[in-house]
Formats: structure tokens, C-alpha cells, sequence
């Protein structure tokens, strides 16, 4: 993403299992979109990524490209395990079409225990306001949700098989996992992934699916979930080096993913879609990203809503210090 708000590139390739294409949008002035699941094929080797959590798609400036990369890559493949719908219409025309009335909830409350950056929490705040003066109704609403308990979970779920994955490239290159091939932080989830037995992973995938249920009551509700992407904006640098040393397994659902992941793992769950938006930013001027989700299959509604927002509060404009456009 970095490369992208920079100009180095045009669009940016991510994976997104709890935030991976979003968390970058917000921390760096971007747009990132998390798809449904099933939007985008993973054919042909691959049925689903991560247990059906991850999704893969692109990291861009402007939500046009969004669209039309949308248009370009959410499609169905021969042997895909199953199909989702998708609008009449492209995402691109979609983008210029005004969003239907919706029924929006928004929150700033913690899901995983971090309270919001009070900077982020206004911005949420001015974006729901912008949205009600749009029409919408929109309404504060804060969803009952244990998420330390299922990023716990996850845990068993996202490392489960790390070990099978390793030691099969330690194999082809005749080379050990140890502190002198992966990185240490790698190689405590390597240690932590050869504990994982299926008597651990199976209740943590019941886990997932209770948080699942919970989470989706939401939808019954609304039509939009309004939140920020992450509850602080972006920290400094090294923070989340892989190659901390001071980093346990006991530490990082309630001190790395927590901060980052609280808002963004939720759509990750569910299988729904989720975008990030640079709407704000602090008075030091790090981007502020804003995170808008919908029910399964409702892209469009997103780009809807998101194409509205971009002409009420450009950011295309924004050109960061370090930009190509500033090279000597």
C-alpha cells in the first residue's frame, strides 16, 4: 500500500485474513477492499484461503480502480465451490449511482478491548454525520461482541499447519527451521503450530463459527456497519517487526491484533465485505482510514456509499512527503 499512496505503482497485490488489505489502506491514505467471500476465485489450486477467512484482491488510490479491478477479477472459475451473486450492472457503473436509502450503524466502542484513538473516533463520528445529511438513517449502535476470545481462537486457526507448510520448504532447500532461515517471531509460530492438535483446532473452529452468529445479527439490522478500520492510526515503525524477539504467544491477540485487527476482523468471519476509506487524518497529518461493511454479496453497496463519500471528502489530490512526484 505503501507503494501504491507513493506512486510507485498504480495498484498493489494483498491477502486479507484479518485485516492484511485494509489495516495497510488505513495506516498509509489508501482504499482497501475486502471482498466477500467467494467473490474472488483462488482456482486453480486452491478451493478456499484460510479456512474460507482470507480473501485475496488489490490495494489502490482511488476507489475507480477498485471498481474496475473488481469487475476485472471477481470471476466465477470452472470447479469453484460455489458461487455468490453479483449486480446486473458493472461495479464501475455502480460507483457513479447514487446508494439507495440505507440503514447505518456505527460504533467506535472497543470489540477487542483497545479504546479508539480519540482522533479516529471523531472521524467516525463527522463521516456518520456526513452520511445522515446524506439521507441514510444512521444510528449509534454498539454490537455485544467478545473479540479477544475469538482472535484466541483464531490463533489455533490461522497457525494450524504453519509447521506441514515449513518443514515441506525445509525439504526442498535441505535447509532446518530454526533462528537462522525464519525470522523469531516465525519461529515461535512455528513452535506454537507443532502443538496444534485437532482436538485444539476443531473447538476453535466451532469458536469462530459461534463469533460467526453473533456477529451476523448485525445485518439483521442494518444495512451498513460503520466503524474505524483501525482504533489507532499508524505506529511507529517496528512495532510489528517480525524479527521482535520480545513477542509471546500469550501477547498477541491483547497487544499486537488487537489494536489493529479489532474492527477488521469481524468481516473476516463473517465472509462479508469491508472497505477501508482515507477520509481524515491527525493533526500530525497520519492518515485516518474508515471502515464501511455490508452483508454478503453487497460490494456495490459499498462502492455506492464510498463514491459518494470521495466526492464529499476527495483524497485523490493528497500527495504524501515521500512521493515519486518529489523525486529529484
Amino acid at each position: 500500500m505503501a507503494a501504491v499512496v507513493a506512486g510507485m505503482v498504480p495498484v498493489a497485490h494483498g491477502s486479507d485474513i484479518g485485516g492484511s488489505l485494509r489495516i495497510p489502506a488505513s495506516f498509509c491514505g489508501g482504499v482497501g477492499l475486502k471482498p466477500s467471500r467467494g467473490r474472488v476465485s483462488f482456482a486453480p489450486n486452491v478451493d478456499e484461503g484460510g479456512y474460507g477467512l482470507s480473501q485475496n484482491f488489490v490495494q489502490t488510490k482511488t476507489l475507480r480502480d477498485t471498481a474496475l479491478l473488481l469487475d476485472c477479477l471477481a470471476v466465477p472459475q470452472p470447479g469453484d465451490p460455489f458461487l455468490i451473486p453479483r449486480p446486473a450492472m458493472s461495479y464501475l457503473e455502480l460507483l457513479n449511482a447514487p446508494a439507495p436509502r440505507l440503514r447505518i450503524g456505527w460504533s467506535t466502542a472497543p470489540l477487542a478491548g483497545v479504546t479508539t484513538d480519540p482522533q479516529v473516533a471523531a472521524a467516525v463520528a463527522r463521516t456518520a454525520a456526513l452520511l445522515a445529511e446524506m439521507g441514510h438513517t444512521v444510528e449509534e449502535y454498539d454490537l455485544p461482541f467478545d473479540g479477544l476470545a475469538a482472535m484466541r481462537a483464531m490463533l489455533d486457526v490461522w497457525f494450524f499447519g504453519l509447521d506441514v507448510r515449513l518443514d515441506a520448504y525445509a525439504r526442498r532447500t535441505g535447509r532446518s527451521v530454526d533462528e537462522t532461515t525464519v525470522e523469531p517471531v516465525i519461529l515461535k509460530a512455528y513452535d506454537y503450530a507443532r502443538g496444534i492438535s485437532a482436538a485444539q483446532f476443531l473447538p476453535a473452529m466451532g469458536a469462530l463459527n459461534a463469533a460467526r452468529r453473533a456477529l451476523g445479527a448485525f445485518f439483521t439490522r442494518y444495512d451498513v456497519w460503520l466503524t474505524p478500520t483501525t482504533a489507532r492510526p499508524a505506529e511507529s515503525w517496528g512495532r510489528y517487526n517480525l524479527g521482535r524477539a520480545d513477542v509471546g504467544f500469550d501477547a498477541l491477540a491483547p497487544q499486537i491484533f488487537a489494536p489493529v485487527c479489532q474492527y477488521t476482523l469481524p468481516h473476516n468471519l463473517m465472509g462479508t465485505p469491508a472497505l477501508s476509506l482515507p477520509l481524515a487524518a491527525t493533526a500530525d497529518a497520519l492518515p485516518i482510514g474508515v471502515q464501511l461493511a455490508a452483508g454478503p454479496a453487497q460490494e456495490h453497496v459499498l462502492l455506492q456509499l464510498g463514491g459518494a463519500l470521495e466526492a464529499a471528502l476527495p483524497w485523490r489530490q493528497r500527495v504524501p512527503p515521500l512521493h515519486v512526484s518529489r523525486a529529484g
